[in-house]
């Protein structure tokens, strides 16, 4: 009965529309011509999956690429529903689109200037609260947790996150070693990793009715393979992972773009 409530709980929590950064044209009652947002970044963060220094620098760079105006930005994090590790939002919030020189015009002077002091204060606390957050789920990874519930979570995350935005463009950056373990199916085999039959393992995951959608998104994935912080697979282990997911977001409404084993090779526009 407590697990069932504390999914409640989670779900509500994810379905509820949220911006942890302050607008500045409603503080300033000014008129939005642009309250769209352009592109959107997920970051999803798997709780057994620790990272090392220099992963997580890079995964830092790649959210800060994705802080500035008309840009949104979620971190989530993920394991499975034990040890207070249940799927959870620490940070989502956009910055404004700036208002076109078109529009400065109609605008009083000392207006204006609150206007360019508020903005880039919002870029500030943006900044502030997205790295607070990234650092937190990063370093709260944990590859002693008992389970790796991948395929629900990103199916839950899809569903209520990812499809209810608004963003023109969505982009997930899976942080991962990818390797599920689960009640709907494991890819371990006496405590090694087992030959892993993508067709089969696909039937699995439909017959459970968790076959995510991410709407179109491009999805990148770094640390797939690893073993805490400083261990890797092998390259046969690798292959196997790789061609189960490339199947698994082929059929899932995704774009995948890249799978880092553990670091991309191309950079995330």
């Amino acid at each position: 009965m407590k697990r069932v409530l504390l999914l409640a709980l989670t779900l509500s929590t994810l379905l509820l529309a949220r911006n942890d950064v302050p607008s500045c044209y409603d503080a300033l009652r000014l008129n939005n011509p642009n309250p769209g947002i352009e592109k959107e970044l997920f970051i999803l963060v798997d709780q057994t999956t620790p990272l090392d220094k220099k992963m997580m620098i890079y995964t830092y760079k790649i959210m800060m690429h994705f802080i500035k105006n008309g840009y949104a930005v979620t971190i989530a994090s993920f394991s499975a529903n034990s040890n207070g590790k249940y799927t959870d939002v620490s940070y989502s919030g956009k910055l404004e689109a700036l208002l076109p020189d078109s529009s400065k015009h109609a605008i009083a002077k000392k207006t204006l200037r609150k206007y360019e002091g508020c903005m880039n204060g919002q870029y500030k606390y943006a900044k502030k609260k997205a790295t607070k957050a990234l650092v937190g789920v990063l370093k709260g990874a944990n590859k002693t947790l008992p389970h790796s519930d991948i395929i629900k979570s990103l199916n839950d995350i899809a569903k209520h996150i990812i499809q209810k935005s608004s963003a023109k463009e969505k982009v997930v950056l899976l942080v991962s070693d990818m390797i599920e373990h689960s009640s709907i199916t494991t890819f371990y085999k006496q405590g090694r990793i087992k030959k892993i039959d993508a067709k089969k393992e696909l039937a699995k995951v439909k017959s459970s009715g968790h076959l995510a959608n991410f709407d179109n998104a491009d999805v990148y994935v770094i640390g797939a393979g690893t073993i805490g912080k400083k261990g890797y697979r092998d390259a046969k282990t690798l292959k196997m992972l790789t061609s189960f997911w490339e199947q698994y977001f082929s059929q899932t409404q995704a774009k995948l773009k890249a799978f880092g084993t553990p670091m991309l090779l191309e950079d995330i526009n």
